[in-house]
């Protein structure tokens, strides 16, 4: 009995990229339906970020220097988030914001590191390079809030410019731009935020071709 409970939490500790997946996931879809002009639903999407942060830092604390690094970046995310949301100044979630893109930046470099390594592809690889590939869209999220925070009517909502888009919005742009989908209905107006926009296609593209080549490239070929 012991045994196999050891071998269970093993599987767990081994399959930690499985968690961050499905965080990303469950935040990307519950999210765009939330009222982020309530202060119930806006606490409400802070622990849903919460929620990725704590999987973030599962999924990429591998390593001792991996763990503190993502843990640094937390504190200041989670202190300047609730002292944005008690004070009521926006000056502390931008700088919340700051944190944030760094962290997720700091958290898709080592996940990437992880997945594109040259040991042989798992299961937990394939969900990390899935959360890889949200954690992209929500990198951007945070680069397009920066944006419309410094350049204010920075986006255009069926030809209307919008003074600043809330979170649910942000994230919807930012994976319709990085899926290449583009309905048209949210537009970039300020050229800063149309550079971001074509870099994020740009990322988004590569990422899917580089993690095919490297699956294709894990088979031997066969011999004749």
């Amino acid at each position: 009995m012991i045994e196999l409970w050891r071998q269970r939490v093993g599987w767990i500790y081994r399959m930690r990229s499985i968690y961050l997946f499905a965080s990303l996931l469950l935040f990307i879809a519950v999210i765009p339906v939330l009222d982020s002009s309530t202060v119930s639903q806006k606490i409400l999407i802070n622990l849903f970020n919460v929620l990725n942060l704590v999987a973030a830092i599962a999924a990429v604390g591998r390593t001792r220097q991996s763990f503190v690094i993502a843990l640094l970046f937390t504190l200041p995310i989670l202190g300047l988030q609730v002292a944005g949301l008690l004070l009521g100044a926006k000056h502390y979630l931008v700088w919340s914001w700051s944190f944030g893109a760094l962290f997720y930046a700091t958290t898709l470099m080592y996940l990437l590191r992880y997945v594109f390594s040259t040991d042989v592809m798992s299961a937990d690889k394939l969900f990390g390079a899935g959360a890889a590939y949200m954690l992209l869209g929500m990198l951007w999220m945070y680069f397009y809030g920066l944006s419309q925070h410094f350049h204010p009517g920075a986006f255009a909502l069926h030809g209307v410019v919008q003074a600043e888009l809330p979170v649910p919005e942000l994230i919807y742009f930012s994976f319709t731009t990085l899926t290449t989908t583009g309905f048209g209905d949210f537009v970039p107006l300020h050229p800063a935020t149309r550079a971001l926009a074509n870099l994020q296609q740009i990322c988004g593209t590569l990422f899917v071709a580089i993690l095919i080549a490297r699956l294709a490239g894990i088979y031997p070929e066969r011999d004749r």
